[in-house]
């Protein structure tokens, strides 16, 4: 059999409208699935309502029709009434709900003529037909947990008394043990599954990676260069999502300090969220509305454009308690070739040496930030050896591929 007819399933068990505020997670889908497509010739990514390639669902979640967003808009008035506990409760509910009995990757014979080489299923609350479609195609089993449901909710104050410890025991748990390999994204993560029974010899560390072809030194910035007259400005860059976790009022106080000193200075915000309202605000409270560029949400085939036009990225994070996380814009800036400023939290101490391939703050700490962003500025080595030492490894170790050909290895899978 030839390359041609060599495949692979990656599964998400959501909607290709869900997940809205949590691209990275349809983006590492995509970026696991191009992986296999770059390795077999073939890959799929299948949802609840669909079959799809890697590119398409690196563009997820799909726009709902306005009569959903009108019906979505008052919910959230209502639900303002009703406890937090009954709204998780019902959630929860929906979600087993809205799961099918047979799956669209289910109804097609698709894979006839297709030798499958590899089921992997992100992990949720309630998982999809992964086993099933392993056992039928005698095939691995890969999930990839970016995180806990039960126990990342706890961490954002979400409360399922009783039903809580249930779920994460019989569902959670028992999705993860029919799995042949658990691939975490972090250390503390590996240590929560370890924790739910699964044997440690099958969970290893994987942490999020990169579509070099996406984000690259290459990647040419003119057209947003010009559009937001960027000409003799050093740019301090973010992007992501609005929310507190990532502290980007802290963000915006640094850049207040570091504008005084650097009036050439302008930070530039890429992305929407709940507390984008807040943020400008603040903005324009410290009279920055003119050095602080806040573009909105983009397509994530556009973001490099922007990120291009970094000439210092930043990572921003509230607090060092709890950082499970594997962020993916730090992939994306050191693929980019840029100097990187990140908080020193979760395994990133570990993973990336302070000083050589990017510089460690203290989170949630604003002044620390500034410092930090100030000595890149004051020290043009310094920040050139970020630069080539961001690239350097990202060409060693911080594609999918890498992964996904170690994922490989140890289940004894060709390619």
């Amino acid at each position: 059999m030839t390359n041609n007819f060599k495949t692979a399933i990656f599964i998400v068990p959501r909607s290709s409208y869900d997940w809205k505020g949590n691209e990275a997670g349809w983006i590492t889908t995509a970026g696991w699935a191009g992986a296999g497509k770059d390795l077999w010739g073939g890959a799929v990514v299948a949802t609840t309502d669909g079959v799809f390639q890697p590119e398409e669902a690196m563009l997820f979640p799909r726009n709902k029709e306005n009569s959903e967003l009108k019906k979505k808009a008052f919910i959230s008035r209502i639900r303002k009434l009703v406890p937090e506990v009954i709204i998780t409760a019902y959630k929860d509910w929906k979600l087993k709900r809205i799961k099918p009995d047979v799956w669209p990757i289910e109804e097609d014979n698709i894979f006839s003529e297709q030798e499958v080489k590899l089921i992997w299923e992100r992990h949720d609350l309630f998982s999809g037909p992964g086993k099933k479609l392993a056992l039928k195609l005698n095939v691995p089993l890969v999930t990839s947990v970016e995180a806990l449901a039960v126990w990342e909710a706890q961490k954002w104050g979400v409360h399922r008394p009783i039903w809580g410890n249930w779920l994460e025991k019989n569902i959670e748990a028992k999705a993860l043990k029919n799995s042949d390999l658990v691939c975490c994204v972090s250390q503390e993560v590996k240590d929560k599954v370890v924790s739910m029974g699964i044997p440690e010899r099958k969970v290893i560390i994987t942490p999020n990676r990169v579509d070099s072809t996406l984000f690259n030194p290459t990647i040419n910035g003119g057209k947003i260069k010009n559009q937001y007259k960027l000409h003799n400005k050093t740019v301090i860059g973010w992007t992501g999502s609005f929310r507190s976790f990532h502290a980007l009022d802290n963000v915006v106080s640094a850049f207040k300090r570091v504008h005084i000193k650097y009036p050439s200075t302008v930070l530039m915000l890429v992305g929407d969220g709940l507390e984008f309202k807040k943020i400008k605000t603040l903005v324009e409270k410290l009279h920055l509305q003119d050095s602080v560029i806040m573009p909105g949400r983009k397509k994530f085939n556009e973001v490099p454009q922007y990120v291009a036009n970094f000439d210092i990225a930043v990572v921003s994070a509230r607090s060092a308690e709890g950082f499970h996380y594997s962020p993916l814009k730090l992939r994306e800036y050191m693929a980019a070739g840029k100097a990187v400023v990140a908080p020193k939290a979760g395994d990133l101490g570990d993973i990336f040496r302070d000083g050589e391939d990017l510089l460690l703050y203290e989170a949630g700490n604003s002044q620390n930030l500034g410092d930090k962003i100030l000595q890149l500025l004051e020290n043009e080595d310094l920040c050139n050896t970020l630069t080539s030492n961001a690239r350097f490894w990202f060409d060693r170790e911080g594609s999918w591929i890498h992964e996904l050909k170690r994922v490989c290895d140890l289940l004894k899978i060709s390619y």
